[in-house]
């Protein structure tokens, strides 16, 4: 299992709505291999939103790069976006749960 950890940057007041519409894009698509969706908001950062995605594979989430579903995502929600996001695939090393 891998974690997309993606950091965005978003309209402070549309952030609820943001998490809401996107989360809601995620869960429909139903992307084969991905499994759990996270969203962290920032405390002291109001715009600063992470976004969370587990997947069997880093070719998993590569998959769906550009299929009509992802193109689609990605339309809606870079309205929000009020800059680039920063992602990148990591792997969990527990210490204490």
């Amino acid at each position: 299992m891998i974690h997309e950890i993606v950091i965005q940057h978003v309209q402070p007041e549309k952030r609820d709505e943001y998490i809401k519409v996107f989360g809601e894009i995620l869960t429909k698509a139903n992307y084969a291999g991905s499994h759990g969706i996270s969203f962290f908001t920032s405390i002291e950062d109001p715009s600063r939103v992470i976004l969370m995605i587990d997947w069997d594979s880093v070719e998993a989430h590569t998959q769906i790069r550009g299929t009509p579903t992802y193109n689609a995502m990605r339309e809606v929600t870079a309205k929000y976006q009020t800059a680039k996001s920063d992602g990148a695939h990591f792997l969990m090393h527990e210490v204490r749960r």
